[in-house]
């Protein structure tokens, strides 16, 4: 024959009912653990085939490569430090003394130049140069040879193929004095008084 539970028996029932209700209802009706095994059992088996790859999105560039462009591998520069600043400005100052300096100087020099100048145009226009001296002018004709005596020669003498002949003391093309005439050559003096005690010696020609 059963036995009929005690009161303590009965309580002690009831409250593990209550347990399991309320861990029932925490665990937010989670799966048991035969079906969360059975899941993951799936996953491993979907898993196992490879997945596929889209090469023709992989080959689509998002955004162009600039060569030029920032680099994430490179610090800023540091700026400057205060000491630095100020050794800076003292350089741009010093730099800017130098430039007018230099300046002040040039001006100077400048100055200089222009009133040398001056003085030497009014040195100039106060003592023009002498003229030039007169230049005699040129023999274009050739000596030929002579025929005669010595105290009495007559000399030949060709230009542009036309031959004339003179002797001591003529004067031939207006400008020229047969002064003397030698074995070999012939000395010319000139008409014009501006040339007085010049004289050219003209060898006889080896053309012919």
């Amino acid at each position: 024959m059963a036995r009929t539970p005690s009161r303590r028996e009965l309580l002690l029932i009831a409250s593990l009912g209550a347990l399991a209700l309320v861990w029932i209802f925490m665990a937010g009706g989670e799966d048991a653990p035969q079906t969360v095994a059975a899941r993951k059992a799936q996953e491993r088996v979907a898993f196992t085939k490879a997945p596929v790859v889209h090469m023709d999105l992989l080959e689509k560039s998002v955004a162009a490569y600039d060569a030029k462009g920032r680099d994430v591998f490179k610090y800023a520069q540091r700026p400057p430090s205060w000491a630095e600043v100020r050794e800076m400005r003292r350089q741009q100052e010093l730099a800017r003394k130098a430039a007018e300096e230099a300046q002040r100087l040039a001006a100077i020099e400048a100055e200089r130049k222009q009133k040398e100048d001056e003085a030497r145009l009014a040195y100039l226009r106060d003592h023009p140069p002498p003229p030039p001296k007169p230049v005699p002018p040129a023999i274009t004709f050739a000596f030929l040879g002579y025929v005669g005596p010595a105290h009495d020669r007559i000399a030949a003498f060709e230009e542009n193929n036309q031959t004339f002949v003179a002797k001591t003391g003529d004067i031939v093309k207006a400008n020229f004095k047969i002064q003397e005439i030698r074995y070999e050559s012939v000395i010319i003096a000139y008409v014009d008084p501006r040339f007085k005690g010049q004289s050219r010696e003209l060898a006889l020609s080896r053309g012919r």
